[in-house]
Parts: structure tokens; C-alpha cells; sequence
């Protein structure tokens, strides 16, 4: 009994991995199509802005977003979204939409959207570092969550004119974000991971249940 209770969990963590894995991103920048006025407008005030879509066998799982910090080498994580939100991954390819505006007191608002139909997924404030951008994270790490997005700096490089940041050499490693700080000496950045888990239908005692899906989204409300 021991050893296929064993045998169930190797297999079971293997599952994991290579979904984890499986799921493709590609990114889009929306910001280059606009007038060139108002990407000049952007680049003044600071605005990023990406859109990041999910690529795989998504079955109407729901997915849970966490955000994951890294600050003097100790992580914490962040549920950000509310419980009665569910998004719902019906089809295999999803996209989200994040925009980080610079705000008072050296922060910045990251908002992120989904695209289908304007849903605020919800915000994060960030503390504001001109070394730090909006990042692709490519490469997943051993676990159930996928990174979708980074707010980071990127590898210190020295140089005849000063200490470079190579934002590009972080983002093609092939290193997970988990493992940036271990791998390249990364520190105070955050990621977006998407958890995939099975939808569960509203309760007869949930007030709202909000289900944010390219087919049979909406909200409902019990008084």
C-alpha cells in the first residue's frame, strides 16, 4: 500500500511538471499600434504596458492568480484576486492585459485586465525603480503555478562606462523567476503566476459569483 501511495505521488508531481511546462506564452507590446504622439506620451510618463497570452490544453479550468515577491532574498506570496471571481479558461488560448502607470508617493499601479471584455482583474501597487520593467517569463519552474509576467530588473553587467543592466540576457536564460536571485543576483522584483484548478459552480451561501470567460461569463447575485 506504502509503495503505490509512493508511486501515485511521483507520478502525480510528473503530471504537474510537464503541464506547467507545456503551457506556451508569447507576448504582445498593444502600446506600438497607437499614434506615434501617444507612444511618445507613454515613454514620458512612464507607462508600460504588455499583454501576455497562455497557449494550452486549459479545459475550463479556473485559474488562480498569485503574486510572488523576492525582497532580500526572502519570497511571499499574494492571492490577487478576489474568492468569488473565477476565471475561466474555456478556450486554449487566453490573454491578459497589464498596464503599469506611475503614481504619488514613488509607486506604481499595475492593472491588469482581460481583454474579452474589459474585466479589471484586479490592481497591485508596485514601488517605482527606473531599473525595473514589465518582463516575459518564458520558463516555468517545478511546480503547478506558470509565471506569466515580471516586474524586475535585470542582470548587472560591468562595463568600461559603468555597471549595465541586461534586461534582455534575464529574460532569454531559461531560468525560472524563482530561481533569479539564486542564478543571477536578481533581488526586490515580483511574477504573476496562473494556478490551474477545477471550476467549482456557485453556492446556495455565496452573496456573488463572478465567472470572467469567453463563453457563459457574468455575474450573479443572491439576495
Amino acid at each position: 500500500m506504502k509503495r503505490t501511495f509512493i508511486t501515485f505521488l511521483i507520478v502525480l508531481i510528473g503530471v504537474v511538471n510537464v503541464y506547467a511546462q507545456q503551457v506556451k506564452m508569447e507576448y504582445d507590446n498593444k502600446a506600438l499600434s497607437l499614434p506615434e504622439v501617444m507612444q511618445q506620451y507613454f515613454r514620458i510618463k512612464g507607462v508600460q504596458c504588455i499583454s501576455a497570452t497562455m497557449k494550452g490544453d486549459f479545459n475550463g479550468k479556473r485559474g488562480k492568480i498569485k503574486r510572488i515577491s523576492c525582497h532580500n532574498g526572502e519570497f511571499s506570496e499574494k492571492e490577487m484576486m478576489s474568492e468569488f471571481i473565477h476565471f475561466v479558461l474555456t478556450d486554449s488560448v487566453e490573454t491578459l492585459d497589464f498596464m503599469a502607470v506611475p503614481i504619488d508617493n514613488g509607486k506604481m499601479l499595475l492593472e491588469c485586465v482581460y481583454p474579452v471584455n474589459g474585466q479589471p482583474m484586479f490592481s497591485d501597487t508596485l514601488d517605482i525603480d527606473k531599473n525595473k520593467i514589465l518582463m516575459e517569463t518564458y520558463t516555468a519552474d517545478d511546480d503547478a503555478a506558470f509565471p506569466i509576467l515580471a516586474y524586475s530588473s535585470g542582470i548587472k553587467i560591468d562595463s568600461e562606462i559603468g555597471t549595465m543592466i541586461w534586461f534582455c540576457g534575464l529574460r532569454d536564460s531559461g531560468v525560472a523567476p524563482r530561481k533569479w536571485r539564486d542564478e543571477h543576483g536578481i533581488d526586490d522584483y515580483v511574477y504573476y503566476t496562473v494556478t490551474l484548478e477545477e471550476d467549482t459552480p456557485p453556492g446556495d451561501n455565496d452573496p456573488v459569483y463572478m465567472k470572467v470567460a469567453k463563453e457563459g461569463g457574468g455575474a450573479f447575485h443572491r439576495h
